[in-house]
């Protein structure tokens, strides 16, 4: 069972970037601009290439890359922070919503074909036990929550 278990995680990688893939062709994107993209669009309150790196663990680089290249393309645009000069917020623009909706689409059908065949009750206690492997994950590595829903 432990064994498999890392080969559960790369099958469940890979299923999901196939639906990323979907995205990422459709629009011609790479695969850092499409989490970059549903990243802000699922999670209102975190809106910093800092919130970016700290929730979903990518390089400060690679975020600043794929930012700088949705700015260029007009889907995303940034704003100074009026209480912090400092902070920059990222918000997407009306251009990329229909990207947005194809993309948050896919997620919805990622979820529910992995979901296929549990019943609701049989999904609550998943989502309930991996909630408490991730505190354990905090609480034994020192890993610091951020909200996210994403």
């Amino acid at each position: 069972m432990k064994n498999n278990f890392w080969n559960m995680l790369k099958e469940v990688e890979s299923a999901y970037n196939f639906h990323r893939r979907k995205v990422m062709n459709k629009y011609s994107l790479s695969a850092i601009e499409v989490d970059v993209m549903l990243f802000l669009a699922n999670n209102g309150g975190l809106n910093t290439a800092a919130d970016i790196v700290s929730v979903r663990k990518i390089s400060k680089s690679h975020v600043s890359l794929a930012t700088d290249e949705l700015y260029k393309k007009g889907y995303i645009c940034k704003k100074v922070d009026s209480a912090n000069r400092k902070r920059i917020c990222l918000f997407i623009t009306p251009k990329a919503d229909e990207i947005v909706r194809y993309g948050q689409e896919q997620q919805e059908e990622f979820m529910k074909k992995i979901g296929d065949g549990f019943s609701e009750d049989e999904k609550r206690q998943f989502f309930d036990s991996f909630d408490r492997i991730i505190d354990n994950v905090r609480r034994f590595y020192n890993v610091k929550p951020k909200e996210s829903t994403d």
